[in-house]
Protein backbone atom coordinates (compact mmCIF):
# COMPACT_ATOMS: atom_id res chain seq x y z
CA UNK A 1 0.00 0.00 0.00
CA UNK A 2 1.11 3.22 -1.25
CA UNK A 3 1.92 5.95 1.53
CA UNK A 4 0.62 9.48 1.25
CA UNK A 5 1.89 11.24 3.98
CA UNK A 6 5.28 10.35 5.64
CA UNK A 7 6.70 12.31 8.58
CA UNK A 8 6.80 12.17 12.30
CA UNK A 9 4.17 12.04 15.30
CA UNK A 10 5.25 14.21 18.27
CA UNK A 11 4.64 12.54 21.83
CA UNK A 12 5.57 15.28 23.81
CA UNK A 13 9.76 15.42 23.46
CA UNK A 14 9.43 12.25 21.50
CA UNK A 15 9.52 12.38 17.32
CA UNK A 16 8.22 9.47 15.96
CA UNK A 17 8.96 8.36 12.35
CA UNK A 18 5.46 7.39 10.44
CA UNK A 19 3.60 6.75 7.33
CA UNK A 20 0.07 7.68 6.76
CA UNK A 21 -2.04 5.39 4.36
CA UNK A 22 -5.57 5.78 3.04
CA UNK A 23 -8.07 3.18 5.13
CA UNK A 24 -10.27 3.55 2.10
CA UNK A 25 -10.34 2.76 -1.40
CA UNK A 26 -12.63 3.47 -4.41
CA UNK A 27 -15.47 1.38 -4.75
CA UNK A 28 -17.87 2.77 -7.71
CA UNK A 29 -17.72 2.96 -11.63
CA UNK A 30 -16.27 6.37 -12.63
CA UNK A 31 -17.82 7.20 -16.30
CA UNK A 32 -16.59 9.14 -18.83
CA UNK A 33 -17.75 12.35 -20.07
CA UNK A 34 -17.70 12.48 -24.06
CA UNK A 35 -19.12 14.56 -27.12
CA UNK A 36 -22.91 12.90 -27.63
CA UNK A 37 -22.28 13.09 -31.17
CA UNK A 38 -18.68 11.34 -31.71
CA UNK A 39 -17.72 9.99 -28.41
CA UNK A 40 -14.90 12.07 -28.54
CA UNK A 41 -13.72 12.11 -25.09
CA UNK A 42 -14.57 15.67 -22.96
CA UNK A 43 -11.32 17.02 -21.43
CA UNK A 44 -11.13 20.25 -19.12
CA UNK A 45 -8.11 22.94 -19.95
CA UNK A 46 -7.04 25.31 -17.64
CA UNK A 47 -7.51 28.64 -19.71
CA UNK A 48 -7.02 32.37 -18.43
CA UNK A 49 -10.12 34.11 -18.26
CA UNK A 50 -8.65 37.40 -19.39
CA UNK A 51 -6.55 36.36 -22.74
CA UNK A 52 -7.88 32.74 -23.43
CA UNK A 53 -4.68 31.30 -23.41
CA UNK A 54 -4.51 27.50 -22.55
CA UNK A 55 -1.99 27.17 -19.50
CA UNK A 56 0.53 25.05 -18.90
CA UNK A 57 1.38 23.66 -14.90
CA UNK A 58 4.63 25.70 -14.78
CA UNK A 59 2.10 29.19 -16.03
CA UNK A 60 0.27 28.82 -12.87
CA UNK A 61 0.68 29.65 -9.60
CA UNK A 62 -1.45 30.39 -6.30
CA UNK A 63 -2.99 33.81 -5.80
CA UNK A 64 -5.21 35.73 -2.89
CA UNK A 65 -7.44 38.61 -3.93
CA UNK A 66 -7.21 41.72 -1.87
CA UNK A 67 -9.35 44.11 -3.56
CA UNK A 68 -8.38 44.20 -7.09
CA UNK A 69 -4.78 43.67 -5.79
CA UNK A 70 -3.41 39.93 -6.84
CA UNK A 71 -0.70 38.87 -4.43
CA UNK A 72 0.99 35.96 -5.78
CA UNK A 73 2.51 33.22 -3.84
CA UNK A 74 5.20 30.43 -4.90
CA UNK A 75 5.07 26.87 -3.07
CA UNK A 76 8.39 27.76 -1.53
CA UNK A 77 7.22 31.00 0.50
CA UNK A 78 4.07 28.63 1.73
CA UNK A 79 6.15 26.11 2.87
CA UNK A 80 8.33 28.68 4.40
CA UNK A 81 4.97 29.77 6.86
CA UNK A 82 5.68 26.46 9.02
CA UNK A 83 8.74 24.79 7.67
CA UNK A 84 8.62 22.15 10.29
CA UNK A 85 4.84 21.58 10.13
CA UNK A 86 4.74 20.10 6.97
CA UNK A 87 6.67 17.07 8.13
CA UNK A 88 5.12 17.17 11.88
CA UNK A 89 1.89 15.74 13.31
CA UNK A 90 1.41 16.92 16.77
CA UNK A 91 -0.54 15.55 19.79
CA UNK A 92 -2.29 18.00 21.10
CA UNK A 93 -3.27 15.95 24.00
CA UNK A 94 -5.25 12.91 25.26
CA UNK A 95 -8.76 12.35 25.98
CA UNK A 96 -11.76 9.51 26.10
CA UNK A 97 -13.16 8.89 22.47
CA UNK A 98 -16.71 9.75 24.37
CA UNK A 99 -15.51 13.27 23.77
CA UNK A 100 -15.17 13.87 20.36
CA UNK A 101 -18.62 14.87 18.93
CA UNK A 102 -19.92 12.11 16.38
CA UNK A 103 -20.47 15.19 13.89
CA UNK A 104 -16.87 15.93 13.81
CA UNK A 105 -15.74 12.32 12.65
CA UNK A 106 -14.26 12.46 9.06
CA UNK A 107 -12.21 10.51 6.60
CA UNK A 108 -9.98 7.77 8.23
CA UNK A 109 -6.63 6.95 7.77
CA UNK A 110 -4.00 3.95 9.21
CA UNK A 111 -0.86 4.96 10.69
CA UNK A 112 2.67 2.76 10.12
CA UNK A 113 6.21 3.26 10.80
CA UNK A 114 8.33 4.81 8.69
CA UNK A 115 10.60 2.19 6.84
CA UNK A 116 13.73 1.23 8.68
CA UNK A 117 16.18 2.70 5.85
CA UNK A 118 14.67 6.11 6.06
CA UNK A 119 15.36 6.37 10.15
CA UNK A 120 12.09 4.94 10.90
CA UNK A 121 11.85 2.65 14.76
CA UNK A 122 9.40 0.65 16.69
CA UNK A 123 9.75 1.41 20.00
CA UNK A 124 8.72 4.60 20.20
CA UNK A 125 6.01 4.10 17.92
CA UNK A 126 5.01 1.19 20.72
CA UNK A 127 4.98 2.50 23.65
CA UNK A 128 2.77 4.94 22.83
CA UNK A 129 0.59 2.22 21.34
CA UNK A 130 0.37 0.13 24.31
CA UNK A 131 -0.11 2.99 26.75
CA UNK A 132 -2.99 4.72 24.71
CA UNK A 133 -4.26 0.84 25.05
CA UNK A 134 -2.90 0.94 28.91
CA UNK A 135 -5.00 4.04 29.84
CA UNK A 136 -7.85 3.79 26.73
CA UNK A 137 -7.20 7.24 25.97
CA UNK A 138 -7.17 9.04 21.95
CA UNK A 139 -5.27 11.41 20.83
CA UNK A 140 -6.21 14.71 19.37
CA UNK A 141 -3.41 15.40 16.74
CA UNK A 142 -2.77 18.10 14.12
CA UNK A 143 -0.68 18.22 10.82
CA UNK A 144 -0.30 20.43 8.03
CA UNK A 145 -0.94 18.50 4.60
CA UNK A 146 -0.97 20.32 0.91
CA UNK A 147 -1.09 24.14 2.49
CA UNK A 148 -3.46 22.98 5.35
CA UNK A 149 -3.82 22.43 8.77
CA UNK A 150 -5.85 19.50 9.53
CA UNK A 151 -7.37 18.31 13.03
CA UNK A 152 -7.49 14.62 13.88
CA UNK A 153 -8.20 12.25 16.62
CA UNK A 154 -5.62 8.82 16.57
CA UNK A 155 -6.59 5.83 18.25
CA UNK A 156 -4.60 2.52 18.16
CA UNK A 157 -5.56 -0.09 15.86
CA UNK A 158 -4.69 -3.41 15.08
CA UNK A 159 -1.10 -3.37 14.76
CA UNK A 160 -1.02 0.17 14.49
CA UNK A 161 -3.58 3.20 14.48
CA UNK A 162 -6.19 4.93 13.42
CA UNK A 163 -6.80 8.65 12.21
CA UNK A 164 -9.79 10.19 11.71
CA UNK A 165 -9.44 13.96 10.26
CA UNK A 166 -12.50 15.87 12.41
CA UNK A 167 -14.00 18.64 11.32
CA UNK A 168 -12.99 22.38 12.91
CA UNK A 169 -16.39 23.45 14.94
CA UNK A 170 -16.24 26.37 12.85
CA UNK A 171 -16.69 23.95 9.62
CA UNK A 172 -20.13 22.85 11.36
CA UNK A 173 -23.51 24.20 10.11
CA UNK A 174 -26.13 24.66 13.21
CA UNK A 175 -28.53 22.08 12.92
CA UNK A 176 -31.04 24.81 13.17
CA UNK A 177 -30.65 25.44 9.50
CA UNK A 178 -32.54 22.30 8.81
CA UNK A 179 -36.08 21.98 8.79
CA UNK A 180 -38.05 19.01 10.79
CA UNK A 181 -41.97 19.33 11.38
CA UNK A 182 -43.09 19.13 14.40
CA UNK A 183 -45.70 16.24 15.21
CA UNK A 184 -46.95 14.65 17.97
CA UNK A 185 -47.00 11.04 18.57
CA UNK A 186 -49.59 9.01 20.70
CA UNK A 187 -48.00 7.03 23.22
CA UNK A 188 -49.99 4.28 21.90
CA UNK A 189 -48.15 4.31 18.35
CA UNK A 190 -45.02 4.44 20.18
CA UNK A 191 -45.65 1.06 21.58
CA UNK A 192 -46.88 -0.49 18.42
CA UNK A 193 -43.33 0.35 16.99
CA UNK A 194 -41.50 -0.57 20.03
CA UNK A 195 -41.85 -4.38 19.67
CA UNK A 196 -41.34 -3.67 15.64
CA UNK A 197 -37.64 -2.36 16.49
CA UNK A 198 -36.89 -5.31 18.84
CA UNK A 199 -38.09 -7.97 16.13
CA UNK A 200 -35.41 -5.98 13.66
CA UNK A 201 -32.79 -6.13 16.68
CA UNK A 202 -29.93 -7.94 15.41
CA UNK A 203 -26.01 -8.67 15.69
CA UNK A 204 -24.56 -6.28 13.29
CA UNK A 205 -22.22 -8.26 10.77
CA UNK A 206 -19.98 -5.48 9.29
CA UNK A 207 -18.68 -7.85 6.71
CA UNK A 208 -22.25 -9.21 5.19
CA UNK A 209 -22.57 -5.61 3.93
CA UNK A 210 -21.63 -5.22 -0.08
CA UNK A 211 -21.86 -2.52 -2.01
CA UNK A 212 -24.51 -3.25 -4.91
CA UNK A 213 -25.78 -0.94 -6.82
CA UNK A 214 -21.90 -1.09 -8.81
CA UNK A 215 -22.45 -4.67 -9.58
CA UNK A 216 -25.73 -3.63 -11.14
CA UNK A 217 -24.21 -0.94 -13.13
CA UNK A 218 -21.86 -3.20 -14.54
CA UNK A 219 -24.54 -5.78 -15.60
CA UNK A 220 -26.39 -2.49 -17.24
CA UNK A 221 -23.04 -1.72 -19.54
CA UNK A 222 -22.94 -5.90 -20.16
CA UNK A 223 -26.58 -5.36 -21.10
CA UNK A 224 -25.77 -2.00 -23.53
CA UNK A 225 -22.56 -3.85 -24.70
CA UNK A 226 -25.15 -6.59 -26.08
CA UNK A 227 -26.66 -4.10 -27.80
CA UNK A 228 -29.79 -4.35 -25.03
CA UNK A 229 -31.99 -1.16 -25.15
CA UNK A 230 -32.50 -0.03 -21.56
CA UNK A 231 -35.59 0.86 -20.02
CA UNK A 232 -36.28 2.26 -16.65
CA UNK A 233 -39.19 0.73 -14.63
CA UNK A 234 -42.15 2.77 -13.81
CA UNK A 235 -41.31 4.49 -9.89
CA UNK A 236 -44.95 3.48 -7.89
CA UNK A 237 -44.49 4.42 -4.37
CA UNK A 238 -46.17 2.30 -1.85
CA UNK A 239 -49.01 3.97 -0.17
CA UNK A 240 -49.08 4.93 3.27
CA UNK A 241 -52.77 3.88 4.70
CA UNK A 242 -52.32 4.52 8.36
CA UNK A 243 -49.42 4.10 10.87
CA UNK A 244 -51.22 2.19 12.94
CA UNK A 245 -52.07 -0.15 9.83
CA UNK A 246 -48.32 -0.25 8.50
CA UNK A 247 -47.21 -1.45 12.19
CA UNK A 248 -49.76 -4.16 12.07
CA UNK A 249 -48.18 -5.24 9.10
CA UNK A 250 -45.03 -4.66 9.77
CA UNK A 251 -44.87 -6.77 13.02
CA UNK A 252 -46.49 -9.65 11.01
CA UNK A 253 -43.81 -9.73 8.24
CA UNK A 254 -41.15 -9.25 10.96
CA UNK A 255 -42.97 -12.47 12.69
CA UNK A 256 -43.06 -14.31 9.51
CA UNK A 257 -39.11 -13.73 9.31
CA UNK A 258 -38.19 -15.31 12.82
Amino acid sequence: MRSIWSGYLSFGTILIPIRTYAASGPLHIGFHLVHKKDCGRVHYKKVCEKDGEELKKEDIVKAYFIGEECLKFTDAEIEALKPFANKMMEIQGFCELEEIPRVALGKPYYIGTEAPKKGGVGESFQLLKKVMEKTRKVAVVKWVARSNEYLGMLEPYEKGFLLKQLLYQEQIRSEEEIEVMESPIEPELVEMATPVVEKMTFAFDWASYKEEYTQQIKELIERKALGEEIEADELKLPVTRSLEAELEKMLALVGENE
